[in-house]
Parts: structure tokens; C-alpha cells; sequence
């Protein structure tokens, strides 16, 4: 493990946190606890896009999260979580594997991998693992569409005590806001709520 500033992700993710706090101010336990720690994965995954090159080597963006500072043994994956497939780092991809974990909140950073991955899901495509459900990303140019959208239902339409069913409301919302009703926008977003059993 090298310093934590090592990784662009993970500045970007405690920031976030600031700024969720000065807007949404998510109750920091179960699900709002959740998108919370989502929320900040999203951004700091963001930020890497927007600043690094698309790429799986330190300095690279990617959808992993912290993977400049913690580096694995060759063959093994690094970082700490992962937006394409949780599970490799112990996170539920979907609803139905929802933990409860006393000592983290009610499973605030566990529970975060449900909304990450439908944040992949809605701009990479794809198939959920666990509901076997496909995805119609908007695709990668498109990327910044799924990242306003997040960012505006989380900083301007999400109240404190927001569940998953919430936020699935809201980015829909905010996809109709942004890009229109019918917009590849909203369905892929709705898709991607639908895949990771979020209704």
C-alpha cells in the first residue's frame, strides 16, 4: 500500500464526501449511508476519467477504485472496490445480496457496490452477474451524460434518508431533466436501476 493522496480516486472520493454534506447531506447509515459511499466512488471514478488516460496501469483511468495505492501481488486485482464487478472485492452487484453489517454502519462501504455498478451499467453496457439482466449503455463518449446525471440527483434531488428506490427515482429524473424523456440517457440509466434490482 502506498499514500492514500497516491490516488487521484481516492482524493476525488474524500472531497466528494465534502460535498455531499453541503448539499444532500446523506445520512451516513444503511442505504442513504450507502449511496453516500457511492456517491464518492462515482466522483472520484469520474474525475480519473476526466484527468487520466483509459487504461489499467498506475495513473490510468479505469473502474477500480483506489488502485494506484493499493497494489496487489502480479495476477491479483488491485484497489478496493470495483464498479464493473463488486463481488471480486466482496460488494453485492445486486438488491437481492444486500448486506446488513452492524459494524459499518449498516454496510454503508459494502452496500455501495449496488449503485456503482448500476453507474457502470449505464454508460459501459452490460450484463448484471446476478439478475442476468443486459444493459444498453449510453457507451463510453457519452460517459459525462451518466456522470451529470448522477451528480444532479444526488447533489439536488436526494433528501437525507434517501433509499436505492429513491435514488433509481431520481437519476431518472435527472436523465428527463438533462437529455429528455425516452433519451438513451433515461433508459440506460433505468436499465441499469432495473439490473441491479433496484425498483
Amino acid at each position: 500500500m502506498t499514500n492514500f493522496a497516491a490516488s487521484l480516486d481516492i482524493v476525488a472520493h474524500e472531497l466528494t464526501h465534502g460535498v455531499t454534506n453541503s448539499s444532500s447531506n446523506l445520512t451516513y447509515q444503511n442505504e442513504s449511508g450507502a449511496l453516500n459511499e457511492a456517491f464518492s466512488d462515482i466522483m472520484g471514478t469520474s474525475v480519473e476519467f476526466y484527468h487520466q488516460p483509459f487504461g489499467a496501469g498506475i495513473g490510468q483511468a479505469d473502474y477500480l477504485l483506489g488502485e494506484d495505492t493499493f497494489r496487489s501481488p502480479a495476477g491479483a486485482l488491485n484497489g478496493t472496490r470495483s464498479l464493473i464487478n463488486p463481488a471480486a472485492f466482496g460488494q453485492p452487484d445486486h438488491y437481492s445480496r444486500y448486506v446488513v453489517d452492524p459494524f459499518d454502519y449498516g454496510g454503508v462501504h459494502t452496500n455501495s457496490g449496488i449503485p456503482n455498478h448500476a453507474f457502470f451499467l449505464a454508460i459501459e453496457g452490460g450484463v448484471n452477474r446476478t439478475s442476468g439482466l443486459a444493459v444498453q449503455g449510453v457507451g463510453r463518449p457519452n460517459r459525462e451524460q451518466i456522470e451529470k446525471i448522477f451528480y444532479r440527483a444526488f447533489v439536488y434531488l436526494l433528501p437525507s434518508d434517501a433509499t436505492f428506490s429513491i435514488a433509481r427515482a431520481a437519476t431518472i429524473q435527472a436523465a428527463r431533466d438533462l437529455y429528455g424523456a425516452g433519451s438513451a440517457a433515461e433508459r440506460a440509466v433505468t436499465q441499469a436501476w432495473t439490473a441491479v434490482g433496484v425498483f
